[in-house]
C-alpha cells in the first residue's frame, strides 16, 4: 500500500511538471499568435463554405440562414445571461449599425460568390484604409502625410489586385462595397463600446441584419435541406470562432505583432482556391495585397501607438 501511494505521487508530480512546462511553453504572446492564426483560418474556412453555398442557393438566403444560426449559437449564453443584459443603451446607433452591417454581409456574401477566393481577401485587407478615411470625414480625426501616403499605398494595391484595365468584375466591386461598410460598422461599434457591453453590441449586430436578409431571402427562397442546412451551421460556427479567436488574441498581445499575421490569410484563401475551386491567381496579387496589407498594418500601428500616447498622458481614460 505505502509502494502504491509512492508510485502514485511520484507519477502525480511527473505529470503536475510536464503541464507546468506546458504551461510556460504557451506564452501569451505565443497564444495570441495561434489564436490569430486560427482566427485566419476560420475566416478563410468560411468564405469557402459561402462560395460551395452558392453554388444551391442565392447568398441572400445564405446570409439569412448565416444569421439565424449565429443566434442560436449565443442563445445559451443570453439564456444564462438573461435578456435584460441585452438592453442596448443606444438604440439609434445600433439600429443604424445593424443597417450599415446587413448591406455589408449582402454585398460580401454576394461578391465571394463570384469573385475568386485570393482576390477577394486581398481586397477585404482594404477595410483599416477605408476606416481610417471614414474618421477622417465623420470623427474630424487628423491624420499625417504618413498615414495618408500609406492610404494611397494601399488603393494602388487595390488597383492591382482588380485589375482595372484587364477585367473589373461585378463581385471586386461587391466586394469593395463592403470593406467600406464594414468599417463603417465598425466604428460605429467602437463608438458603441462606451455605453453597450460586447454581448449586446454582437448580439443586436446578428438580429438586426434578419429583417433585411429575410425579406431578400423570401424572393429567391430554395428550400434547404439537412445537408445544406448543416452547412449554413457550419458558415455561422467559422464566423463565430473567427471573432472568437481575434477577440482573444487581441487580449494577449499588441496589433503591431498580430496585424502582420493577416498575410496569412491570403496563404489559405490560395491553397482552398486551388484545391476545391481549380483557381490559380495572377502573380500580381501578391504584389498588390502585399502593398495593401503593409498599408493597413502601418494604420493599425499607429493606431496603438496614438492609443498608447493617450493613455500615457492620462492613465484614468477608458479607450
Amino acid at each position: 500500500m505505502v509502494f502504491n501511494y509512492h508510485v502514485k505521487q511520484v507519477g502525480c508530480h511527473y505529470m503536475n511538471k510536464k503541464i507546468n512546462n506546458f504551461s510556460k511553453l504557451f506564452t501569451p504572446a505565443l497564444s495570441a499568435v495561434l489564436f490569430m492564426i486560427l482566427s485566419g483560418i476560420f475566416a478563410t474556412s468560411m468564405h469557402c463554405l459561402i462560395r460551395f453555398a452558392t453554388e444551391e442557393h442565392h447568398p441572400f438566403e445564405v446570409a439569412f440562414f448565416r444569421t439565424i444560426f449565429v443566434l442560436i449559437i449565443f442563445l445559451p449564453v443570453v439564456l444564462k445571461n438573461g435578456f435584460k443584459s441585452l438592453k442596448p443603451n443606444n438604440i439609434k446607433l445600433q439600429s443604424f449599425r445593424a443597417v450599415i452591417g446587413s448591406v455589408a454581409m449582402l454585398c460580401m456574401f454576394y461578391g465571394l460568390s463570384i469573385t475568386e477566393l485570393a482576390k477577394a481577401t486581398a481586397l477585404m485587407f482594404t477595410v483599416p484604409i477605408f476606416a481610417t478615411i471614414l474618421a477622417i470625414i465623420f470623427l474630424k480625426e487628423v491624420v499625417g502625410i504618413r498615414r495618408w501616403s500609406a492610404m494611397f499605398l494601399g488603393f494602388f494595391g487595390a488597383v492591382i489586385v482588380l485589375r482595372p484595365d484587364i477585367e473589373l468584375g461585378f463581385g471586386p466591386i461587391l466586394i469593395l462595397c463592403g470593406s467600406l461598410m464594414w468599417s463603417s460598422s465598425v466604428l460605429m461599434a467602437k463608438k458603441l463600446t462606451l455605453t453597450d457591453n460586447t454581448l449586446t453590441i454582437t448580439f443586436w449586430q446578428a438580429a438586426g441584419l434578419i429583417p433585411a436578409t429575410f425579406i431578400l431571402a423570401t424572393q429567391v427562397w430554395v428550400w434547404p435541406n439537412l445537408e445544406q442546412l448543416f452547412m449554413f451551421f457550419l458558415i455561422a460556427i467559422a464566423g463565430t470562432l473567427t471573432h472568437w479567436f481575434l477577440n482573444e488574441a487581441l487580449k494577449r498581445a499588441e496589433i503591431s505583432v498580430l496585424l502582420p499575421l493577416d498575410y496569412l490569410r491570403l496563404i489559405w484563401s490560395v491553397s482552398l482556391g486551388y484545391i476545391f475551386f481549380s483557381e490559380t491567381p495572377p502573380a500580381g496579387l501578391w504584389l498588390g495585397a502585399a502593398l495593401i496589407l503593409g498599408a493597413s498594418t502601418y494604420i493599425g500601428l499607429r493606431e496603438a501607438k496614438k492609443k498608447k500616447e493617450v493613455l500615457n498622458t492620462n492613465p484614468n481614460i477608458n479607450l
